[in-house]
This record gives structure tokens, C-alpha cells and sequence, in this order.
């Protein structure tokens, strides 16, 4: 349940930050701007939060996730047709969830892995 819990808190603050950012500096709709906040969310919790966050430390485990989160960003080009998110705005959504994980890793680290601390 705890892995639920941080999943759906995830999701939730990456929805909200790529629909802001991207609703601003793209023509993307809101449904492909959550198809992006799922996958960003997906790949980086298990990846970021559950394979290096326990291995490291969270500037480590921030810096990869942000880095996911640029690539699965900019990658999207190549799902959505006529759609475009240059690099800058990729990098400049990535950059706002690299702030979100920084926090939200101090949470897993407390809620998901109590016994690590």
C-alpha cells in the first residue's frame, strides 16, 4: 500500500507540473500531457525511487530522475504526431520536477524505506 500511496502522490505532482509548464509552452492537449506525466511517473518511480534512491543518496537519485524525466519528455515527440516539445521545454519541465523529486525522495525515504534511515 505504501507503494501505491507514493505512486499515486507521484503522479499527482508530475500531472500538475507538466500541465502547467507544457499547457504554457506547447500546443499539446491535456490528455497527451497526462499520457507524458504517466510515463514520466512509471519509469522514474522505479527506476529513480526504487532502484537508485536505495542505493544512493537523493542528489543522486534526483539528478537521474530528472534526467529520465527529460528524456521520456523529449522522446514523446516521436508518439505524438504534429505535436513538438523543443528541447528548452523539456529541459525546463525537467528541471521543475527535478525541485518535485528532491522533496518527494525525502518522503520515500521516510514512508517507503523507514528501516534505511
Amino acid at each position: 500500500m505504501k507503494h501505491i500511496n507514493a505512486l499515486l502522490i507521484k503522479f499527482m505532482m508530475i500531472a500538475v507540473a507538466l500541465e502547467v509548464i507544457l499547457m504554457l509552452v506547447t500546443d499539446l492537449s491535456f490528455g497527451a500531457i497526462l499520457y507524458i506525466a504517466l510515463a514520466v511517473t512509471l519509469i522514474a518511480y522505479v527506476i529513480g525511487d526504487l532502484l537508485i534512491l536505495p542505493a544512493s543518496n537523493n542528489t543522486v537519485a534526483t539528478i537521474a530522475d530528472a534526467g529520465l524525466a527529460l528524456v521520456t519528455i523529449f522522446m514523446f515527440n516521436y508518439v505524438f504526431r504534429g505535436a513538438y516539445i523543443s528541447f528548452a521545454d523539456a529541459l525546463l519541465a525537467a528541471a521543475v520536477l527535478g525541485v518535485g523529486e528532491w522533496i518527494f525522495h525525502k518522503y520515500v525515504a521516510r514512508a517507503v524505506f523507514p528501516e534505511r534511515q
